[in-house]
């Protein structure tokens, strides 16, 4: 028996990330599984389990000591720190065969050598970004026994950074994509009207992100302009109460909530569940890889605003914004809205190579089963 352990500390837009691998190994005999979180509030990940028909009982709370659950509630803290956790917690977590981790807390965690537990990283996100492909992170990322990736443009990222002596990689698809299929049926129209949908989607570091510098005056535009419906649904660091530096939600004004062509969504189900990206017929952003979720199903507009005036031409965690308009303020967004459908022409192609290159699907074997595969044969290797 295959002893697993899924590291899940972050918040409800990595469940779908790897909620499905869950369902794939609970219903292989072969192995044991188990979710180790944070003893908080998970109605979501319950959610998305019983839609898997997963029992809640895979889910394994870690607990802390009464005193500190009271200084956290003083503190408005909503979890202890990954590092307080995988401390007191450590022989738990060294009990299993395989930890799989989704985010970079593993470092907290010490092994007393490479064969128990074995690291797996499941890599999220579409690879624009530097993370974690500079000299930095390679000490990070030679911690993972196994990392999952999504297609060929992660695989040729991680080729530029050398050889790496103990990591393997395996290609195994999205994940997130096969869940969506499964969840996405009977949703309701998001707006009373059929008007063009324009998704906003901020990415939340400042200095990546246009929200900072032109947030209100989008959200101004199109409380101005009702001819086009918008969603507002920012990366949900932007406005969460656990990311220090993160924006207060009352600094919105009133008026946008109750626009009826406005949706504001700082971070429920419909914002991680690809709700919005699915229903937009307009992307407008910067640096986010839901641009790529955007265009899975077909190519549509994408405008991205340069808010940095970043030299982005020749650089490679720049691939996405050659796939539509980049403007640098709003004063060309009416025309570019008004005109997409002819400008738009031009990046159809570009967008479906783009898709190809960043996403390996395979039609007859999902990601889920596929990165399935791969951690059962890291763990059957060990044993020899």
């Amino acid at each position: 028996m295959i002893k697993i352990g899924f590291v899940y500390f972050d918040d409800i837009h990595i469940i779908p990330h790897f909620v499905g691998l869950v369902a794939e190994l609970y219903n292989d005999p072969e192995c044991e599984v188990d979710i180790l979180t944070p003893d908080i509030e998970q109605a979501y990940l319950y959610m998305m389990l019983n839609r898997l028909n997963v029992p809640n009982s895979v889910v394994k709370k870690l607990p802390t000591y009464w005193y500190k659950r009271i200084a956290y509630k003083f503190q408005k803290r909503k979890k202890p720190s990954n590092q307080y956790i995988f401390k007191k917690h450590r022989k738990k977590f060294l009990d299993y065969d395989i930890l799989v981790f989704n985010v970079f807390n593993h470092t907290h965690l010490r092994r007393k050598d490479r064969n128990k537990p074995k690291f797996v990283f499941l890599m999220h996100g579409a690879g624009d970004r530097d993370y974690p492909f500079t000299p930095e992170y390679r000490p990070f990322i030679e911690k993972f026994d196994l990392i999952t990736t999504a297609g060929p443009k992660i695989n040729d990222l991680f080729a530029r950074m050398g050889k790496f002596e103990h990591t393997k990689f395996e290609t195994c698809g999205y994940q997130k994509f096969d869940i969506i299929k499964k969840i996405q049926k009977n949703k309701k129209k998001l707006f009373n009207n059929n008007k063009p949908i324009v998704l906003y989607n901020p990415h939340f570091k400042p200095h990546l992100s246009s929200y900072f510098k032109f947030g209100d005056q989008i959200l101004e535009y199109f409380y101005q302009n009702p001819e086009y419906n918008l969603i507002f649904a920012p990366h949900m660091n932007l406005f969460s109460p656990n990311i220090k530096g993160s924006q207060n939600p009352e600094s919105i004004k009133q008026k946008y909530f109750e626009a009826p062509n406005i949706i504001i969504d700082f971070g429920s189900e419909k914002s991680v569940d690809m709700t919005y990206t699915l229903n937009a017929d307009v992307y407008l952003g910067d640096v986010s890889s839901q641009v790529y979720e955007f265009l899975l199903q077909k190519p549509k507009p994408v405008i991205f605003i340069n808010a940095h005036d970043f030299n982005w031409h020749n650089d490679i965690h720049f691939q996405n914004w050659h796939l539509g308009k980049v403007i640098k303020n709003l004063e060309d967004l009416p025309e570019l809205l008004l005109k997409r459908n002819i400008w738009q022409k031009e990046f159809e192609e570009k967008q479906k190579k783009a898709i190809a290159y960043t996403f390996d699907i395979q039609k007859e074997k999902n990601a889920a089963k596929r990165a399935a595969e791969a951690i059962k044969k890291l763990a059957k290797n060990n044993d020899k």
